[in-house]
């Protein structure tokens, strides 16, 4: 599906028909797009980039489309591996520039905890093909 061009979030570049390659929602997803290019909160003058995912309903654009800060996707990336550490090995990785810790006001934390570790593990797949993809751009960027 292609991605608009006349909504506040300007795309530059763009995966289209991102519902057929949706992880465990291929074929069946409402995200049918993603995008990088100038945000939809700037300002006059101002050009900060944004990651969206672009919903679609059937019917029109969704208001559920989520847009953020790169930086901001790629800190949920890295959240997302400390994870998957954590569910695997039990290690929690913290830094004081990212501080990670469990969700300790959480009262079904140990419970969530499981739930967890099983959608992890059942989704594991999709997980490592998305990460391998990040592993091989994030190299040929030269990190």
């Amino acid at each position: 599906m292609k991605i608009p061009v006349y909504l506040k979030h300007k795309p530059v570049i763009t995966v289209e028909n991102y519902d057929r390659i949706d992880g465990p929602y291929a074929d069946d997803s409402d995200a049918k797009g993603l995008s990088v290019g100038i945000a939809q909160w700037n300002s006059p003058g101002w050009t900060e980039l944004s990651a969206k995912v672009w919903r679609n309903t059937g019917e029109k654009w969704s208001r559920q489309s989520e847009e953020l800060p790169l930086h901001r996707v790629i800190d949920l990336a890295t959240l997302v591996c400390i994870v998957m550490d954590y569910s695997r090995n039990g290690r929690l990785s913290s830094d004081d520039d990212f501080p990670v810790s469990r969700a300790g006001d959480n009262p079904d934390l140990e419970h969530h905890t499981e739930l967890m570790k099983k959608e992890l593990k059942q989704n594991h797949r999709y997980l490592d093909e998305s990460l391998k993809r990040l592993a091989v751009e994030l190299k040929r960027a030269g990190y």
